[in-house]
């Protein structure tokens, strides 16, 4: 086994590794906001916004993600990029990195917005009456009642769904997009070592993929803020 290759090529493939774990962070703070937002309206039934939601949810949980990340990119990317760019402000200024954030906020918040959705419902109704004898309001429940004890349920299906969109990152290469698994492939297309490259990939993935678990795994100060309160 050549490890040379690696060395050589360590800070190219350090610098796709940044790009994946850009695009993936981003990727999952926009998409638990959407699909909270989406998962919240999809359990509160108004009739015509409902409906909507659960269509978007259905036609977008057919539709393969690398299908999403060339269609946006070859068709509502390049407007948005050069008119509204609302990744520009954290310094999103690449067209490709652009299109794959925003292809896997959209797919990947139809999962989450089902993972609220079902967290949300399995929250005893008793509560819900509990809640009502108590004062509290529809809103007031939802973030204080519901939403605390959801979330906690929901962890290991959100967990589940945010490593598979790390690895889901590696479908920005079918776009031009040079992140960990495109810059392998151009350090093995180069070198000839293909099995030493996608093996030290390989476990460049595991080891993001570990960490992420334990970081959602372990009860930080910030899931405090998800204690119920009443």
């Amino acid at each position: 086994m050549n490890l040379n290759v690696i060395a050589d090529n360590f800070p190219f493939l350090l610098q796709g590794l940044f790009v994946t774990i850009k695009v993936a962070f981003i990727s999952m703070l926009f998409s638990m906001f959407l699909g909270t937002f989406l998962g919240i309206l999809r359990y509160l039934k108004y009739p015509v916004i409902s409906n909507l939601v659960g269509l978007f949810i259905d036609i977008t949980r057919s539709i393969p993600l690398i299908l999403y990340i060339i269609f946006i990119h070859f068709s509502i990317s390049p407007y948005l990029y050069s008119h509204i760019n609302f990744l520009s402000v954290i310094g999103i200024d690449c067209l490709e990195m652009y299109s794959a954030i925003l292809a896997i906020v959209i797919f990947t918040s139809a999962y989450v917005a089902e993972i609220i959705r079902s967290g949300i419902e399995s929250v005893e109704k008793e509560q819900l009456l509990t809640a009502k004898s108590l004062g509290l309001n529809n809103f007031q429940t939802m973030e204080y009642i519901i939403l605390p004890q959801a979330i906690s349920r929901m962890k290991p299906a959100l967990c589940s769904q945010f490593i598979t969109l790390v690895k889901d990152t590696s479908l920005a290469s079918a776009i031009g997009l040079i992140e960990l698994t495109r810059a392998s492939e151009i350090v093995y297309e180069t070198s000839m070592h293909e099995f030493e490259i996608l093996l030290f990939v390989a476990i460049i993935y595991i080891i993001l993929n570990c960490l992420l678990k334990k970081i959602l795994s372990v009860k930080e100060e910030w899931m405090s803020n998800f204690e119920p309160n009443v």
